[in-house]
């Protein structure tokens, strides 16, 4: 009898151990309505639900940190975090540095400027080029719109920042002519900041356009964590199977952003 006591005791704690997973997930909390800081401080959006809803799927408990976006990678990759979500495009480039699962979403980009500017002009890709040159163009640091910017608007003065929300502030007060962002965020930052002195404007843009703007967006693991991504990957996959991410796409963002192959 003592020994079949022992021996539950034993299974039960190796239960409660497998059961105590705690993954330490990491994003940059100025990209609304992906994930962004809530009235009570806590980081909420499209991403948190996402991720959220993974770690149910996956029985792991899941913490959350707001980092600035240019410290994610490199934090992932020294141990810091364990899942880095904010929206970030795969690309070749990133993948040398980490491992990403398989896209969820894949949404639009646009261009920014002041409400009444020449640019609002502007409609195709081919135009957008000619008219930035020689204009003072706001993009964040690490991200694919950066890398974009420095290749394609080659006579253009790029300005980097570390976060979103200061690009805004700086068009608004005329410091930059325009500033590139996915669509979504702008429509969130303009929307909390109850915004008129800025519009969007121009073609959407997309990988189709420029390759630099990756092959859609996926979660970011430290490279090795191969029992993990496989996880990951298969409870993206059924949430998008079932239209779990579309929901949430039209949740926050009214339209779908989900990831379908081209």
């Amino acid at each position: 009898m003592k020994k079949l006591v022992l021996a539950a005791a034993a299974a039960f704690l190796m239960s409660a151990t497998a059961q105590a997973e705690t993954l330490r997930v990491a994003t940059s909390g100025d990209f609304p309505p992906w994930t962004y800081i809530g009235a009570n401080g806590d980081i909420v959006g499209f991403e948190r639900d996402i991720v959220d809803t993974i770690c149910k799927k996956i029985e792991a408990e899941c913490t959350w940190s707001n980092q600035s976006f240019d410290s994610l990678l490199p934090s992932l990759q020294i141990g810091k975090f364990d899942l880095i979500i904010s929206g970030i495009s795969i690309t070749d480039e990133r993948k040398l540095q980490v491992d990403f699962s398989t896209p969820y979403a894949d949404p639009p980009m646009s261009m920014a400027a002041a409400a009444g500017s020449p640019l609002a002009k502007v409609t195709t890709r081919e135009e957008l080029e000619k008219a930035l040159e020689g204009k003072t163009i706001g993009v964040q640091s690490g991200t694919t719109h950066a890398a974009v910017a420095e290749k394609h608007f080659k006579n253009a003065d790029i300005r980097i920042y570390e976060r979103n929300e200061h690009i805004a502030d700086d068009i608004a007060a005329g410091r930059l002519d325009a500033g590139l962002m996915e669509v979504s965020v702008w429509k969130g930052l303009l929307d909390a900041r109850n915004d008129k002195v800025i519009a969007t404007f121009g073609p959407m843009l997309s990988s189709a356009d420029y390759a630099e703007f990756g092959q859609g967006a996926g979660i970011a693991m430290k490279k090795g964590r191969d029992a993990l991504r496989r996880r990951v990957d298969a409870a993206i996959t059924e949430m998008l199977d079932d239209n779990t991410i579309t929901n949430l796409s039209n949740k926050y963002f009214g339209y779908d952003v989900s990831y379908r192959k081209h």
